[in-house]
């Protein structure tokens, strides 16, 4: 039990010091702006270098966890140590748009491999820990930002913030090595009719890609909403994002300590309901408390969704699929991240923005309406003792290369 527990603080320790970077990452941009006198549309090109990489990455993390295993997370974690250190010391544009290009390929390559070894420990160890490990994330971002914002306030180098956050990285890459390995998958029975999970898969990811559409909402255009809709200053317009990643946190962890006394099912109709009223909430409050209060109600609703699709998927999937399982919903959840900025700016140049973020807070029905999909992962996915069936044969089709390969922030 101790090595277990050892394997989850290993973890943690990545999933926080990703948080690190990401919480701190908007107070350094500014800082690196001007280092390299960067204009916006110049800015603007390489900070979209950071999702170019990152898809690939997380189509080819796959493929690598099924090979590497265990080793999967402690690699791409140095690797991601690497890449921040490489924008501390990018003395060009063009080194920085390299940069960046490593940053989200790196940081992609996490994603998949940390949820990946997430759901590997789950069944190693028979211990819930997604939520735990994902409540992680929220929580180090909380505390990165203003304690980097505050370095940068009294003169310390954006270099040098960089490269401590780098030495942070590297140090949870070590915490994570574990030696005990991942569950050996076992031959399906003879005759066994392999179950296709394709389907479910992707259906399990366009939830998560619900959700994260949600989080980033608020993620981004909360401090929006409160300082243009009800006429607040910057200081308590930040709050629109921290007390969505607070109440996130929160969540996470009674998810963590008491998730188990509901079904999976449940848990996730009620964090859509509780998400989609906190959303609407926050985006038709008059008042910028009300509005903090629903912004916050939504995160602590939010919080368990992607963690619980997560653990199903790598239970059903079992222990030879389990990477190919979790990279397709990753990925797919990740279009739900990306496409949000656009999609809110969209619908508030035509509806304006408390419209907008309302319409989005309608996520909340689907994610209330595809907890049904737990029960299409419910069933085992192999023979006794969790001996895994071909159950992917289906998903295997869409990973680049080859017939069987494989290839998905936390929020």
């Amino acid at each position: 039990m101790k090595r277990g527990v050892a394997s989850a603080d290993g973890l943690l320790a990545v999933a926080a010091s990703w948080g690190v970077f990401w919480g701190g990452w908007a107070a350094l941009i500014p800082g690196m702006k001007a280092d390299l006198a960067l204009s916006d549309q110049q800015l603007g090109f390489a900070l979209f270098a950071i999702p170019v990489g990152a898809v690939p990455a997380m189509l080819l993390t796959g493929r690598l966890a099924r090979r590497l295993r265990q080793h999967t997370l402690p690699l791409v974690t140095v690797v991601f140590a690497l890449a921040v250190a490489s924008t501390a010391v990018a003395s060009s544009y063009q080194a920085f748009v390299v940069a960046l290009f490593l940053v989200g390929g790196s940081s992609g390559a996490i994603e998949v491999a940390l949820n990946a070894t997430t759901a590997a420990y789950e069944a190693r160890d028979g211990r819930r820990l997604f939520n735990r490990v994902h409540a992680a994330t929220p929580v180090a971002m909380l505390a990165a930002a203003p304690a980097v914002g505050l370095a940068r306030q009294v003169g310390v180098p954006t270099e040098a913030v960089l490269l401590l956050i780098a030495a942070v990285v590297a140090v949870s890459a070590a915490l994570v090595v574990d030696r005990r390995g991942w569950q050996e998958p076992a031959a399906a029975p003879a005759g066994a009719r392999p179950r296709r999970l394709l389907a479910p898969l992707l259906l399990v990811g366009a939830i998560g890609a619900t959700a994260l559409l949600m989080e980033n909402a608020v993620e981004q255009w909360g401090a929006i909403h409160l300082e243009q809709r009800l006429g607040v200053g910057p200081l308590v317009a930040s709050l629109a994002p921290a007390t969505y990643m607070a109440g996130l946190a929160i969540g996470r962890m009674i998810a963590q300590r008491h998730g188990d006394r509901v079904s999976e099912r449940r848990l996730l109709m009620l964090g859509g309901a509780l998400g989609g009223v906190g959303l609407a909430v926050g985006a038709a409050a008059w008042s910028p408390w009300w509005s903090l209060l629903g912004f916050g109600i939504s995160g602590l609703g939010i919080a368990p969704v992607l963690p619980t699709l997560l653990s199903a998927a790598g239970r059903a999937a079992g222990p030879q699929r389990r990477a190919t399982a979790i990279s397709v919903v990753t990925i797919v959840g990740y279009a739900g991240f990306l496409s949000s900025p656009p999609l809110v700016g969209v619908l508030a140049g035509g509806l304006g923005l408390r419209t907008a973020l309302t319409l989005v807070a309608l996520g909340g029905a689907v994610l209330v309406v595809g907890a049904q999909v737990t029960r299409m992962l419910s069933a085992p996915a192999g023979g006794p003792g969790g001996a895994e069936s071909p159950a992917l044969s289906g998903a295997r089709a869409a990973e680049p290369g080859q017939g069987d390969g494989g290839g998905g922030r936390t929020g």
